[in-house]
């Protein structure tokens, strides 16, 4: 389930904020802008800048994906800009931060080693029991 998710208009020259958390786990979270519009050419400029109350974290200036690190507790803003154009000079828009998942590579070597930690303690508790 997505961290933060929200779709909304920019109507003309906009820029927009959301906030949000993250939650208590810190970790890579990954930022999504997407144009919603049936007509692609719906915005002259699209960009999104993820940022704390002091520092920014990551942007882009098109609709895409990019990569942030967040720390447990702390409130971040969803920056949305935009220039409509068209007809109306109106365009819809998506915004979407998910976690990123460890990959399963990661998962495999973490079971491997808990899987050798178990394995020799019991070769440890088996050795002291036939002494």
């Amino acid at each position: 389930a997505p961290v933060f998710e929200t779709t909304d208009y920019i109507n003309g020259i906009e820029g927009l904020t959301y906030s949000f958390d993250t939650g208590p786990s810190p970790g890579k979270f990954e930022a999504t802008l997407s144009n919603l519009s049936f007509d692609p050419l719906a915005f002259e400029f699209l960009g999104l800048s993820i940022s704390t109350a002091s520092q920014t974290l990551g942007s882009i200036g098109k609709p895409g994906t990019f990569i942030f690190d967040a720390t447990p507790e702390t409130i971040y803003y969803a920056n949305v800009f935009g220039v409509g154009a068209g007809d109306f000079d109106t365009g819809l828009f998506g915004v979407q931060v998910d976690a990123v998942p460890l990959p399963p590579s990661l998962l495999m070597i973490f079971s491997g080693l808990l899987l050798i930690v178990v394995v020799r303690r019991r070769s440890a508790v088996a050795a002291e029991s036939a002494l």
